[in-house]
């Protein structure tokens, strides 16, 4: 074994090591409440990240595709699979913990442990096998104190993986949702070229700095301290705290069993990650394992969803695109939302530019123009249709709708051309710089009149 008697920091005084003598023995209880808190956490963080990837979805991932589109996904099935798996590990230690204290207290109780020579109903040859294959109960109390120790290290060690992933994936949301809207075509093209070059020769220096031949060269050992002060960075400060158990586990553990472990517990991580995505929300389809052969959720006119309609709708739910009063109509009237998200807000910016106001008008005159151009502007670039008939400039007014304060438009259509049983509205944005037009939501419903 090395000596680490030179090494700075490694010598602790009487007083320290008595001291931390008394927290190791110590420990357990806290282990036992932390683990029980933390589980009752982790199972408030799905109904938390929910509402929050609900947030997103409705108001920024609307009518956006490519990264923008994808990385809040990635984001909320990475971080839900990250919290079962955490919870499995709490719960683990909490069992084994409790298992333990059990067996402490047993221990308490018979001082000598088990006595195999005193077990009943049992040959000699069978109490000497029993006796080399279990061994002393003490022994076993220390061997099992030990794996609950190393399985809530590694809960907190997930704990930090956990954070790294979700500041990584706002901050890479947090980059499309503010650099690219806010940028040229030809400028954001530019930055992920740049970006990706970057990334690529990133991992590129990583391959190649750990190799034993670079590794071990002058140049190369400075290249590789480098390189990992690159890697410190990438861990938004949490390097230092993730270390301490990183290096005691490489420096106390074989390295191919260190690997098995690694790979058996990324293969447990992706599975799970791959359940939940394939359970996407945003999709529309359903689960990997729940499919049905003629099933499609992929056409807005053969498919119901239920937030388009406000009978429908839970209590406290984002509308999708659009939404009338009920599946079943009985009036001779639809009542229409139309959501207005900021990622649609994004895209009418580019369609329409704001005029320069007189510098003479007085903030509640500007405030007025404003409201007046925008709801003209709106009027003309929403089209409503009702089976065949078109609302070429619909009626509409700004409005927010539910307890979430949804914006959007809210207005009153009395169509002449509702049919008995099956009918559909569609509600489509004409970008005058487009021949086609983009489908914002087309809502089925059934026209049953009062009798």
């Amino acid at each position: 074994m090395s000596d680490n008697s030179s090494l700075p920091g490694s010598q602790l005084t009487p007083d320290e090591q008595d001291k931390l003598r008394e927290l190791t023995t110590q420990s357990w209880n806290l282990e036992l409440a932390i683990s029980g808190v933390a589980m009752f956490a982790i199972l408030q963080l799905p109904d938390l990240l929910e509402s929050l990837f609900n947030y997103l979805r409705y108001n920024y991932m609307a009518h956006t595709s490519g990264p923008a589109a994808t990385l809040p996904s990635l984001a909320y099935s990475m971080i839900r699979a990250t919290c079962y798996v955490l919870f499995a590990a709490f719960l683990a230690n909490f069992v084994m913990r409790a298992f333990w204290v059990g067996l402490v207290g047993l221990l308490a109780v018979f001082p000598s442990g088990i006595r195999y020579d005193h077990i009943s109903f049992s040959t000699p040859h069978a109490r000497k096998r029993m006796a080399e294959e279990l061994g002393p109960l003490d022994r076993y109390i220390l061997w099992l104190d030990k794996r609950c120790n190393i399985v809530f290290a590694l809960a907190f060690q997930f704990v930090f993986l956990l954070v790294v992933i979700a500041l990584l994936y706002l901050l890479g949301l947090l980059f499309y949702l503010v650099v690219q809207p806010n940028v040229p075509a030809t400028v954001w093209f530019g930055i992920k070229v740049v970006l990706g070059v970057l990334a690529v020769a990133f991992y590129l220096a990583i391959i190649l700095l750990n190799q034993k031949k670079i590794k071990e060269t002058p140049r190369g050992i400075q290249l590789h301290y480098r390189l990992t002060k690159v890697g410190q960075l990438l861990l938004m400060g949490l390097y230092k705290h993730s270390s301490y158990i990183t290096n005691t586990f490489y420096s106390n553990i074989r390295p191919s069993k260190l690997i098995r472990a690694a790979a058996l517990f990324m293969g447990i991580f992706f599975m799970v990650f791959l359940l939940e995505y394939s359970n996407d929300p945003t999709s529309g389809q359903m689960s990997l394992f729940n499919s049905r052969h003629l099933y499609s959720a992929s056409i807005d006119s053969l498919y119901m969803e239920p937030t388009a309609y406000d009978n429908q709708r839970a209590e406290g739910a984002f509308i999708g695109g659009a939404s009338i009063q009920s599946d079943v109509i009985r009036e001779p009237y639809l009542r229409l939302f139309i959501a207005y998200p900021k990622a649609l807000d994004t895209l009418l910016k580019q369609v329409v530019s704001e005029p320069a106001w007189s510098d003479t008008l007085s903030s509640k005159a500007r405030r007025q123009q404003y409201a007046i151009w925008s709801s003209q502007q709106i009027r003309k670039l929403i089209r409503i249709t009702v089976n065949d008939s078109t609302y070429a400039q619909p009626d509409l007014l700004f409005t927010k709708a539910g307890s979430q304060e949804q914006s959007g438009w809210q207005t009153v259509l009395v169509p002449g051309n509702l049919k008995t049983g099956h009918n559909r509205l569609s509600v489509v944005l004409q970008d005058p710089r487009k021949k086609e037009a983009d489908q914002l939501a087309t809502i089925p419903f059934w026209y049953v009149p009062e009798p």
